[in-house]
């Protein structure tokens, strides 16, 4: 959206904000700000801490299958349903564990993961069959990790505004780190208790979770008053004077509706207000994730002040009655219902925007985890030591280009989705053009380069997300993308095995995942088209 369209924007719906800060004036109740710091610094701690833990195994999990092929001999194809349900399942159950989080809070939903995702990894290590792996790490450590993923995320987003993409950025760098320092350890453990002594240490070593979790508090409540008159500029009504032109008045009255525009964004509650107090202090639940901008990993202030997003896509509104209608049919409470709705609600699904995303979204995800599966044992075929290492760089590169990309993704003079798509591209071409290298380091620097770029997929989704379809639909696209993900890898790793039990080489498993990613990358070119076709056509209703 071009500037001239932002400024006709707030043109257009200077009124309608106007207009919700007479409503507060009658008795509303406003949200307290995020405090931008204290308590929630621990909780940065905290969610760093986890992503370590559950993405380290996730993400290392080859170095599993690479012990499983050989122990079981069940085929390469049936053994990666292993991880790949695993990664399924946690990204699936993102909605089913957004209706927990509502309910109940990140700290009790994240404390009965880690519970839930150790028992089920403990008990693995006495499995004699990849089914029973199918069952024990796939459904339910997935199931687990499901429940320990979204309030990582959350925790950490409500407890900032202006330092939240810094925040995040610091929180989801303990994925990177995890990866690299799960593999070699994983091999290490594998090496002096064999696999069932190492999923054994693994799965108690997940408890830690449960403490990291109790840090998870929620944002203190400030003491309930009413919404004082916000100080506005009034607009200029006086009789036009010899020394003042229209233009200057007209100026003059743009700097009201600015501050309008900025109002609504710091301070929601002002936009129905009346819908709005449920939010903050819901008797049955948290509420926390009827929060719009809940998901958003980037700087609500860089958003506001440089992105060029209308009022009307940065107020934050929920639709309440709409949802309560919708899941009305659901055992769980109203909280629940509401979030849960929210995710699922398929009404999106007509936006050609966003169905291109979600294309886009599913073909990376077929791709992104297979080099995380074979590259290990494709190494070892070629007979490189130290093969475990690899993960190790990929992850450390992963942890470099999300904190690279996370920061310049909130720069006012950065196309965030150009930036996307050329990751995405980049990282697929490489993954395609690994399997030139027969050493080591030519393996190490395909490993660099698709660590970093691959950070994109994950970081910049979001933000991404809020530029096409504005931050008020961010919760139902991530929910409905969580689940296209979760689909898709359950795709990627069987299906890049299958290929190697038929043809006996990992090429064309790796030629797969490359070109799923750089497609993904290249599809997303179009996007400008459609935007720019969508705008001509408003403009031409607007006419009519």
């Amino acid at each position: 959206m071009s500037h001239g369209s932002v400024k006709s924007a707030k043109n257009g719906n200077s009124s309608q904000a106007a207009e919700a800060v007479e409503t507060s004036r009658e008795g509303s109740e406003s949200l307290p700000p995020p405090p931008d710091g204290g308590w929630g610094w621990m909780v940065v701690f905290a969610s760093f801490m986890i992503h370590i833990v559950t993405d380290g195994m996730t993400y290392s999990f080859g170095v599993f299958y690479a012990e499983f092929l050989t122990y079981f001999n069940e085929g390469k194809g049936k053994t990666a349903w292993i991880v790949s349900i695993l990664v399924g399942v946690t990204l699936s159950s993102g909605p089913v564990s957004s209706s927990f989080v509502n309910r109940w809070g990140c700290r009790s939903v994240t404390v009965a993961g880690a519970l839930l995702s150790a028992a089920c990894v403990a008990v693995s290590a006495f499995a004699n069959n990849v089914t029973t792996l199918i069952f024990t790490i796939g459904i339910g450590a997935g199931m687990g990790f499901g429940l320990i993923y979204l309030p990582a995320i959350v925790s950490v987003t409500v407890w900032f505004d202006r330092y939240r993409s810094l925040a995040t950025g610091i929180a989801v760098c303990g994925s990177g780190l995890g990866t690299f320092l799960f593999a070699p350890i994983t091999s290490a453990l594998i090496s002096y208790y064999g696999w069932r002594g190492a999923m054994a240490l693994i799965g108690a070593f997940i408890l830690n979770c449960i403490p990291l979790g109790l840090m998870f508090k929620p944002v203190p409540e400030r003491p309930r008053s009413p919404v004082s008159e916000p100080m506005l500029p009034k607009p200029n009504k006086s009789p036009l004077k010899k020394s003042q032109s229209t233009e200057q008045i007209t100026r003059a009255n743009g700097k009201l509706e600015d501050d309008v525009a900025r109002l609504t964004l710091s301070q929601p509650a002002l936009n129905k207000p009346h819908e709005r107090k449920g939010i903050s202090h819901s008797r049955h639940g948290s509420g926390i994730m009827q929060r719009p901008d809940v998901l958003y990993t980037g700087s609500m202030t860089s958003l506001a002040k440089f992105r060029s997003t209308s009022p009307e896509r940065v107020q934050i509104s929920i639709k309440k009655k709409e949802r309560e209608q919708k899941c009305g049919w659901l055992p769980c409470s109203e909280e629940s219902k509401a979030a849960l709705s929210e995710m699922l609600d398929v009404s999106l699904l007509v936006d050609p925007i966003f169905i291109l995303f979600s294309l886009s979204n599913f073909l990376t995800s077929i791709g992104f985890y297979i080099p995380y599966v074979y590259t290990v044992p494709m190494s070892e075929k070629l007979g490189i030591e130290n093969s475990p290492y690899l993960i190790s760089i990929i992850g450390a590169s992963n942890l470099v280009g999300r904190i690279v990309l996370g920061y310049i993704s909130d720069k006012p003079w950065v196309d965030r989705l150009l930036a996307y798509n050329v990751c995405l591209t980049i990282a697929g071409i490489s993954t395609a053009m690994a399997m030139v290298c027969w050493e080591f380091w030519g393996l190490a620097l395909y490993a660099t380069a698709f660590g970093f770029t691959i950070g994109a997929y994950v970081g910049l989704t979001s933000v991404v997300l809020v530029d096409l379809l504005g931050i008020e639909r961010l919760t139902n696209a991530f929910g409905l993308l969580l689940l296209f993900q979760g689909i898709a890898s359950l795709i990627g790793p069987p299906f890049a095995g299958w290929l190697y039990d038929t043809l006996h080489s990992y090429a064309p498993g790796f030629y797969v995942a490359g070109g799923t990613i750089s497609v993904s990358g290249l599809i997303l070119f179009f996007i400008p088209m459609l935007q720019r076709r969508g705008n001509k056509r408003e403009m031409m209703l607007e006419q009519i």
